[in-house]
């Protein structure tokens, strides 16, 4: 087993895979917000369509992030505050995002509008990744 962690650490160190998975969610849930905002004004079905997929989509990305970012932790960053709250916030994030595409899944297969309520819990979820997204990127970028 230690061979096989030895192996994922090695392979998400060298070809940095956390800092490229991390694009995905981050752009995935403004779509689907931003969308599903665009859908209720518009009254577009295909907008709902984009917002429930972009979430589906999120869903099965951020917790393949979230693992890659705790195998991608470095020594550098024990010790920093801002790391531990990235870290453990991410981790946060991705249980938090599935369960908002499980929600979201529920409209779509009623075929119903998100509600409000949803995409105000779904706000606060995209400014806590803005917050955590920022934490890492200040201290991947410090030292430029």
């Amino acid at each position: 087993m230690s061979q096989l962690y030895g192996a994922l650490k090695h392979l998400v160190m060298e070809y940095k895979i956390h800092p490229i998975l991390v694009n995905f969610t981050a752009a995935l849930v403004p779509v689907s917000l931003f969308s599903d905002l665009m859908a209720r004004a518009a009254g577009k079905k295909s907008l709902e369509e984009v917002g429930w997929w972009s979430m589906l989509y999120a869903a099965c990305i951020t917790p393949l992030t979230a693992a890659a970012g705790r195998l991608f932790w470095m020594k550098d960053d024990v010790g920093v505050p801002g790391m531990a709250i990235h870290k453990w916030l991410g981790t946060a994030l991705a249980a938090l995002i599935p369960l908002l595409a499980l929600w979201r899944w529920r409209f779509y297969a009623r075929g119903r509008r998100p509600s409000a309520v949803y995409l105000a819990v779904g706000a606060l979820i995209l400014a806590a990744l803005v917050y955590q997204g920022s934490l890492g990127g200040a201290q991947v970028f410090s030292g430029m």
